[in-house]
């Protein structure tokens, strides 16, 4: 990894849709020296996938949570995760080091469903504890 590359994914990260011709203007490259950095990138794993970033409230979901799970022990976070992967409202998970095992971000359509939700995470098997944040605004989302 070079600045150059550093650049390219700059670009990307701001608006993954952008094409090459308009990279190569941008970071001041030819459009096949910036095609292969791209393709060399994906090959070795720095480029994961390309996603969309997704209006929540637009889709009917404006209120967002953050919620600090802990468990009872490791032996529940295989299926913890396996029960989170199948829950439409889950956002991000991260399992983490330190006081919560787990950092959630789901979001709702109202209160009552972010109720519910809650409910259904602190019933999960093995879940400790759940400590809960209301999002009031993201400031900043890669």
């Amino acid at each position: 990894m070079d600045r150059m590359d550093m650049e390219i994914l700059s670009c990307l990260r701001e608006n993954a849709r952008l094409s090459a011709s308009k990279i190569s203007r941008k970071v001041n490259l030819s459009v096949s020296s910036v095609l292969e950095r791209i393709h060399r990138m994906e090959e070795q794993g720095i480029i994961l996938r390309y996603t969309a970033v997704v209006d929540q409230a637009k889709l009917g979901r404006p209120l967002t949570m953050v919620m600090g799970v802990s468990m009872e022990s490791p032996q529940y976070y295989a299926g913890f995760e396996q029960k989170i992967l199948e829950e439409p409202d889950m956002i991000e998970c991260e399992c983490l080091t330190g006081n919560m095992d787990y950092l959630l971000r789901v979001t709702a359509q109202s209160h009552e469903h972010l109720q519910d939700l809650h409910h259904r995470i602190a019933m999960m098997e093995g879940v400790a504890s759940i400590t809960s944040y209301y999002v009031l605004k993201n400031v900043k989302d890669v």
